[in-house]
């Protein structure tokens, strides 16, 4: 395994195996293009940062941008083909920091259910992360939209 960070600027090359790739939309143009091309969920900027399931019109906001607040937060994840044709990768983020960490959390329980389910095909959905406020640590990460596998395109 290689550990390498988004530069400033974003520019990130993701045209390559077995990668996966911990960025949202903002911080690198590619991976913006990347997560435009999922066909069901999609990254707003509705005065702040929001997930949008295009099938059920469902919106996702993070709790702390809520009022009043509250400990919870979602994230992306996903596996989407690459933009050279040659492949996918797997990318996730949260909507802030503590949706990113339920997220590794989910990997980390879950992995052989996910793997199960979706195999080596193109998926995404929506991950619902309760969070300590205190610490910021997830309590629980679980599936918060359906598991949508992408048709092969």
């Amino acid at each position: 395994m290689e550990l390498e960070h988004v530069p400033l600027g974003g520019e990130l090359d993701i045209n390559r195996p077995n990668l996966i790739v911990i960025c949202g939309p903002k911080l690198s143009p590619a991976m913006g293009t990347l997560y435009e091309s999922d066909p069901v969920l999609e990254w707003v900027r509705d005065g702040v940062w929001t997930l949008r399931d295009r099938r059920t019109g469902t919106v996702y906001r993070s709790g702390s941008d809520t009022e009043p607040a509250r400990a919870v937060d979602y994230a992306y994840l996903g596996r989407l083909g690459r933009p050279d044709g040659r492949g996918s990768l797997l990318l996730f983020t949260g909507i802030h920091p503590q949706g990113t960490l339920g997220v590794v959390q989910l990997l980390q329980t879950e992995m052989a259910t996910l793997c199960g389910q979706v195999g080596d095909k193109r998926f995404s959905m929506v991950v619902g992360v309760e969070y300590d406020p205190a610490t910021g640590e997830p309590v629980k990460a679980e599936l918060a939209s359906p598991l949508y596998r992408h048709e092969e395109e």
